[in-house]
């Protein structure tokens, strides 16, 4: 297993990351134990969770309790999107992240949290109170290091001059959508990321699940999370498909599936520290884990620009996660839009989807 610093730390982490939010709940314990002790048996020292993914972090607590391996991994957990129905139960404020990190620390069964993660944008809390907040935590010896989620480039930076102007804890890392379809990332984060000492660990590497392999023009998916959006096709479904079929035959030609070259091909790009890999099963794991000694060639990687070139997208996950919420901090019609997920309103509404998501 290759490790690599993240951002201007440190810390090493390995460069696919076990991320949970798939569903590590106690209907899946054991599955979910499997694929926490393959990774780490496996090199992989880098689990990511929150404190919205459901018994996700107990999940997680346990298993690193049980098996006695908790010093051997990097720890993350986010913060920030919806927690409970109070109107403190979200946010970036002092009172809200002092009290979910304790949380977090008691459902992880952990004395510290390794990374902790802004999840989403607050747009109404200065970013001053919430550096203030999170290095009192690292100053506590309750977090370790701090990073941010779906932030753009703007806010980021925001927070770097912030750090420095104070002598607080930095951000060292980013959590973006970064996929073969959505490059987006290429044409700003990415630069300043490597500019300003931030390691990138990006989310959606398969791209929702339309470069698993498993999606192809003319055959009928009997089930799958993307099935009732190809049967519904529309034009931007029909042309992630189209791209997928280009992107098929460079994967065959070396034998393996499009879900590992998708990994593989992400680990090989510039500034990118560690890929989060959705592991639902221990096949899915073990995927991850082969893209990990794939090398791929220039002329590999070549093709892959011809097919979508740098900075550009087919489908926009980087507009719907970061772009969108940005622009609508100016917008009057921002709390009458739902399933955007990283804007927060200021009067909360939607209080049963807890995790962001439609019932």
């Amino acid at each position: 297993m290759e490790y690599r610093q993240l951002g201007k730390s440190g810390l090493r982490v390995s460069k696919l990351c076990i991320g949970t939010m798939v569903g590590f709940t106690s209907q899946n314990y054991q599955e979910a134990k499997k694929i926490i002790e393959i990774g780490i048996d496996n090199g992989i020292n880098f689990i990511d969770t929150a404190d919205c993914y459901g018994e996700s972090e107990e999940v997680i607590g346990r298993i690193l309790k049980e098996t006695g391996k908790r010093e051997k991994v990097v720890l993350a957990t986010k913060f920030g999107w919806y927690t409970g129905d109070g109107p403190n139960d979200y946010g970036a404020s002092i009172k809200h992240i002092i009290e979910a990190c304790e949380k977090s620390l008691k459902r992880l069964q952990t004395d510290y949290i390794d990374l902790y993660i802004i999840h989403v944008v607050d747009p109404n809390t200065p970013m001053e109170e919430t550096l203030y907040a999170l290095d009192k935590l690292v100053r506590d010896g309750k977090v370790r290091y701090i990073g941010t989620s779906k932030h753009p480039t703007y806010l980021i930076l925001e927070g770097i001059f912030i750090s420095e102007k104070y002598g607080w804890t930095r951000f060292i890392s980013e959590q973006p959508p970064y996929n073969i379809l959505d490059r987006s990332i290429e044409n700003e984060l990415i630069p300043m990321a490597i500019k300003y000492g931030i390691g990138i660990t990006p989310f959606c590497p398969l791209a929702g699940g339309f470069l698993s392999g498993k999606y192809r023009k003319g055959i009928k998916v009997e089930r799958g999370r993307l099935k009732s959006r190809i049967e519904e096709k529309d034009e931007l479904i029909e042309r992630c498909l189209n791209i997928i079929e280009k992107l098929m035959p460079i994967a065959e030609n070396r034998g393996i599936s499009l879900a590992e070259f998708s990994l593989a091909y992400l680990m090989h790009m510039p500034g990118i520290t560690s890929v989060i890999h959705g592991a639902r099963t221990v096949e899915y794991l073990l995927s991850g884990l082969k893209a990990c000694d794939i090398k791929l060639t220039e002329e590999e990687l070549k093709k892959v620009d011809e097919i979508v070139p740098p900075g550009t997208y087919v489908y926009p996950y980087y507009e719907e996660s970061i772009l969108r919420p940005s622009r609508m901090f100016y917008s009057s019609e921002a709390r009458k839009i739902k399933g955007t997920g990283a804007y927060i309103p200021d009067n909360k509404i939607g209080s049963d989807r807890k995790a962001g998501y439609e019932k």
